[in-house]
């Protein structure tokens, strides 16, 4: 796992439960209750709406950054972190503990226990993100509130680091077969074959 970091494993497996619950729902209810929570890049306004395919792609792709040790991160990779660690904050609390003890259940196994204290944990995490990520991550959300144009929320100096527009996830829809099925460390085999049928029975979601 990336640097032996047994929390930022344990934030990535969070998403991905969160992600796959509202993946497999959606599937059952084409109507799509809007009283159901998305998924775990939902967390974002300016990204509420993304495809739960779509939102499994970018986090396993992020995940295979931290795996090979990247030295370069995007905006959404910075993004896809923290909103794993507010997916694990979310699943510390006592309603949602069933789904944390899912997470738990990856195929490396975790000495960090899981515990009442995971929320206080993921929390830290978050505040300890480096300050110029957080500020990014505060300018996203910014923007979507004041309704100005992506580029506007960030400085000049900014630009070479954000240019590109994150939101273009959210008009995404058929996601990469490679990556869903391909993931490497983070999955267990049984959830592994769980996404290789759904897909297989979904067709139109992978390319």
């Amino acid at each position: 796992m990336p640097s032996n970091d047994e929390m930022l494993y344990a934030a990535f497996r969070a998403a991905f439960v969160m992600t796959l619950d509202c993946l497999l729902r959606e599937s059952l209810d084409r109507e799509k209750s809007t009283g159901n929570p998305g998924g775990f890049l939902d967390v974002f306004p300016v990204l509420q709406g993304t495809a739960p395919q779509i939102q499994l792609e970018c986090l396993f792709q992020t995940w295979d950054r931290l795996d090979q040790h990247a030295v370069e991160f995007s905006p959404l990779d910075h993004c896809v972190v923290h909103a794993g660690y507010e997916a694990l904050a979310k699943m510390g609390q006592m309603s949602a503990r069933p789904n944390l003890t899912s997470a738990w259940k990856g195929p490396n196994p975790q000495a960090t226990t899981n515990d009442h204290w995971v929320t206080s944990k993921a929390r830290v995490r978050q505040l300890a993100l480096d300050e110029k990520i957080s500020s990014l991550i505060m300018r996203i959300q910014d923007k979507m509130n004041d309704q100005q144009p992506y580029e506007a929320a960030f400085s000049e100096a900014e630009q070479a680091y954000s240019n590109y527009d994150i939101t273009d996830i959210v008009g995404r829809w058929i996601a990469s077969r490679d990556i869903i099925l391909g993931s490497v460390g983070l999955l267990t085999p049984e959830e592994q074959d769980l996404l290789r049928i759904f897909f297989e029975e979904q067709s139109g979601l992978l390319r």
